[in-house]
C-alpha cells in the first residue's frame, strides 16, 4: 500500500493541531505516545490477581510545600515556633490540636486542614516528620565540614523534584537517570509476574513524569479523563484522520512498529475513559483539579474485575501546584492546603465506600520544604519537611520520624531555617516499596541505589518502623 500522510486527509491543518492540542491528555499526538506501560497492564491480567490487589497514590505537591505551617509543634513548644517563624507563624487558637496516639506528644495542624484533622484522629492518616533527599545520614557538623556527600542541587525547583521522583540524589547522568522510582519498582514486579507474583500499572492523571517512568516506557497520561473519551467520539474528522494514517504500511518496520504502538495506546486510553465514564463514586469530590484527578483514580482502583482492569498492583500520580510562596503564605497556603485536605478527605471516604480502603496508600511529595526564616511576606527553598500519609494500611494517628526543634540554632537547622532532613525520602520508598510486594534484597538495591546506606538487606522491619500496622 502506497504511503500516505496524515494531512493529505481532508482535514484542515489549523482544526486537526487545535483539535489534537484538546486531547493530549489521552496521548493521542505522537510526541506524547509511549507504550512501554500497554504491555505491562496486559501482563498484570493475571487470574485471581485482585485478591492481592494494592494501590499506591503519590499526591506531588509542586513548588515546595510550607509545610511547618501545615504541622507545627505541640503546646510545650509553641512558642519556639512563633518565634523563629515571626510573621509567618499561624496563631495557636487558628491551628487544630493533635495527639499521637502512641507517644502522647501533641502538635498542631492547620486550621483550614479540617478533612485531614478528621481523618488522623480517626486513625486513617498520619505524617512523617523532616524528611528530604539524602545520600546518606548527615549531621549538622557533617554538613559544614563536608565530610558526608550532600544530594546535588539543594534548593533547586528542577534538582530537588527530581529526586523526589527518582531516589538518586547524587546522579544527573546515567542509565537510571531518565527513570523513577515508581518505574524500576514496576519493571521488578513485571519481571517476577513471570514467576506468578505481582505486576505492576502505572496511571498519571497529574501528567507525564519521571516517578512512574521505566527504561521500558512511560505512564499512562490520562489527564481529561471521561471528557476526553466524548471528544474522541464527537471530532469523527480528527478520529478518522488518525486512524486512516494508522492503517497506512509502510516501508519501514520501524515506523510501522511505532503506529502498532500508537494504535494499542489509543485503544488503552479509550477503554480507560470508557471505565471512567461509566463508573460511578458516590462519594461527593470538590470541583477542583486535585479533587477531580483523585475522583478518576478512585473510579480506576473501582474498576477491577475481568471486565474492568483486573490489575492486582496500580500506581498513580496526581498532583497540585502552586506552592511556591515567596510572598504571602499566610493567606495563600491557607487556601492550598484546605484544597488539599478536601481532596485528600474525598477520597479516603470514596476507598472507604467502594471497599478498597485496606488495599491503598496515598502519600504527599514536594520539591522541598521552606526556610523557617521569612524574606520579609514569604519563605524561600529549604530542605526537609512534613508529608502526610493516609489509608488502612498505614498505622494511622501517628508522627513519624523525628519531628525537630524549631529554634534557628538546634542540631537539624542550616542557614535561615533550612530543615536538614532526619528521615531519607529512600527510607519512605522503601517502606512503600516493601509494602508494595517488592523483597529487600537486590530487588530493592535495584530500585534505589542508596538504600544500604539507610536499610540493612535482607530486614523485615521497614524502615520507618511501626508505618504499617
Amino acid at each position: 500500500m502506497k504511503e500516505q500522510s496524515l494531512f493529505n486527509k481532508e482535514v484542515g491543518r489549523r482544526a486537526f493541531l487545535a483539535d489534537c492540542g484538546k486531547m493530549t491528555g489521552v496521548g493521542l499526538m505522537a510526541s506524547t505516545i509511549n507504550l512501554g506501560l500497554v504491555s505491562k497492564m496486559m501482563a498484570a491480567r493475571t487470574p485471581g490477581s485482585i485478591t492481592d490487589y494494592k494501590g499506591l497514590v503519590c499526591v506531588f505537591l509542586s513548588g515546595g510545600c510550607d509545610s511547618y505551617n501545615m504541622l507545627a509543634p505541640g503546646v510545650g513548644d509553641y512558642q519556639t515556633y512563633l518565634d523563629t517563624r515571626a510573621q509567618l507563624a499561624i496563631a495557636q487558637s487558628n491551628m487544630h490540636n493533635i495527639i499521637d496516639n502512641q507517644t502522647n506528644w501533641d502538635y498542631h495542624l492547620h486550621g483550614n486542614m479540617g478533612g485531614v484533622n478528621n481523618m488522623f484522629n480517626a486513625g486513617d492518616l498520619s505524617f512523617i516528620s523532616n524528611i528530604g533527599t539524602l545520600v546518606e545520614p548527615m549531621t549538622k557538623t557533617e554538613y559544614e565540614n563536608g565530610t558526608k556527600r550532600k544530594p546535588l542541587g539543594l534548593a533547586s525547583h528542577f534538582d530537588q523534584q527530581v529526586q523526589w521522583q527518582n531516589s538518586l540524589p547524587n546522579v544527573r547522568g546515567g542509565s537510571l537517570a531518565g527513570t523513577g522510582w515508581i518505574g524500576r519498582m514496576s519493571e521488578v514486579l513485571n519481571d517476577a509476574a513471570n514467576n506468578n507474583a505481582s505486576a505492576s500499572v502505572n496511571l498519571a492523571p497529574g501528567g507525564n513524569n519521571l516517578l512512574q517512568t521505566s527504561r521500558s516506557g512511560s505512564p499512562l497520561s490520562v489527564s481529561g479523563g471521561a471528557n476526553q473519551f466524548e471528544l474522541w467520539n464527537e471530532k469523527s474528522h480528527l478520529r478518522n484522520a488518525i486512524e486512516g494514517d494508522l492503517e497506512t504500511q509502510y516501508k519501514s518496520v520501524i515506523q510501522n512498529h511505532y503506529n502498532h504502538t500508537r494504535e494499542e495506546s489509543i485503544e488503552q486510553n479509550n477503554r480507560l475513559a470508557e471505565i471512567e465514564a461509566t463508573t460511578t463514586i458516590n462519594t461527593p469530590f470538590p470541583n477542583t483539579s486535585l479533587g477531580q484527578q483523585l475522583l478518576q483514580v478512585a473510579k480506576y482502583i473501582k474498576a477491577q474485575g475481568p471486565e474492568g482492569l483486573n490489575s492486582n498492583r496500580q500506581t498513580f500520580l496526581v498532583k497540585q501546584g502552586g506552592y511556591d510562596m515567596h510572598k504571602g503564605v499566610t493567606t495563600r497556603l491557607g487556601g492550598a492546603l484546605g484544597t488539599l485536605s478536601a481532596a485528600l478527605n474525598a477520597f479516603n471516604e470514596a476507598m472507604h465506600e467502594i471497599g478498597y480502603h485496606d488495599k491503598v496508600v496515598t502519600y504527599t511529595a514536594s520539591d522541598f520544604g521552606r526556610t523557617l526564616s521569612s524574606n520579609g511576606s514569604g519563605s524561600d527553598h529549604g530542605w526537609g519537611a512534613n508529608h502526610i500519609l493516609m489509608g488502612g494500611p498505614v498505622s494511622g494517628g501517628r508522627v513519624f520520624g523525628d519531628y525537630p526543634d524549631l529554634s534557628l540554632g538546634a542540631s537539624a537547622v542550616i542557614g535561615r531555617g533550612r530543615m536538614l532532613p532526619t528521615t531519607s525520602v529512600d527510607e519512605l520508598h522503601a517502606s512503600l516499596a516493601y509494602w508494595f510486594g517488592v523483597t529487600n534484597d537486590n530487588e530493592m538495591e535495584t530500585i534505589l541505589p542508596n538504600i544500604r546506606n539507610f536499610w540493612t538487606s535482607g530486614s523485615t522491619e521497614v524502615p520507618i518502623s511501626g508505618l504499617f500496622g
